[in-house]
């Protein structure tokens, strides 16, 4: 290994060190398991050191880092889910036509729309609405981690909230609401 190999090592594990605790936050909050949540970060450490040669970060660091775990968190939960309904449709045994199955597969589906909803949101309005409502951040230590102004924060929280109550108004009128607004704050 040559000195700027030794050195873009060194720096990696300086940027894991520092920010590894709070992005394994972050992604739990999202994945509700402690041990998908901590791979799903590995993998985008392991992806920062692969593109390490061709990747440009013009925002902050931070900032990058949010967004890849999130949007890591979001394809593990939209794959997560897409096998769950293909496991209904394999097995058409008694057990999985049972009424709870039935509740949880709605249940799944619903989170899998607002999953969806959450990932068609602009970047940096996504990470923003993903530390609000995942890492239950508070707007001041938004604004201050991603080196924004409040005012920024604010808006970009209302954006949020107003695009996914128009991606999520079909669910909204067939009395899903209150579900959303516990797992979603909110809408």
């Amino acid at each position: 290994m040559n000195d700027s190999e030794e050195n873009n090592l060194r720096d990696i594990e300086k940027i894991f060190r520092m920010h590894h605790a709070m992005l394994c936050k972050v992604a739990y909050a999202m994945v509700k398991d402690k041990s998908i949540a901590e791979d799903l970060v590995q993998d985008v450490f392991l992806n920062l050191w692969r593109k390490r040669k061709e990747l440009v970060i013009d925002s902050n660091l931070k900032g990058y880092l949010y967004r890849a775990v999130s949007n890591a968190c979001l394809n593990y939960l939209q794959s997560y889910y897409k096998k769950n309904i293909q496991l209904k449709e394999v097995f058409n045994d008694s057990d999985f036509e049972t009424e709870r199955f039935k509740e949880n597969l709605d249940y799944q589906r619903l989170e899998h729309r607002v999953n969806e909803a959450i990932d068609k949101l602009p970047p940096k309005c996504k990470v923003i609405f993903v530390l609000s409502r995942f890492e239950n951040m508070k707007h001041l230590q938004i604004a201050e981690t991603l080196n924004l102004s409040l005012k920024t924060v604010e808006n970009q929280i209302g954006i949020a909230l107003s695009k996914l109550r128009e991606e999520l108004q079909a669910y909204l009128k067939k009395g899903y609401a209150l579900l959303i607004c516990f797992f979603y704050g909110y809408l």
